[in-house]
């Protein structure tokens, strides 16, 4: 698995997992905030998707045609 986005939100991390599960790839949503973050306790963008190796170009494309069709 290879992390494909960051995100500082958990619900946008699941919006975006999502809608890659809509399109047939596989996506796990890792929440390191759960956890309290790192040791100097930072936690921004702590919530990552990941996704296959072989998925990541489409994941990529997916997400970004969805953030242009948000603008």
């Amino acid at each position: 698995m290879k992390i494909l986005r960051s995100f500082s939100k958990s619900e946008n991390a699941h919006l975006a997992a999502t809608l890659l599960r809509s399109e047939g790839i596989e996506a796990v949503v890792i929440d390191d905030s759960a956890f309290g973050g790192n040791i100097l306790g930072a936690t921004k963008n702590a919530i990552r998707i990941e996704v296959a190796e072989a998925d990541e170009d489409r994941a990529k494309e997916i997400l970004e045609a969805s953030r242009e069709s948000d603008s």
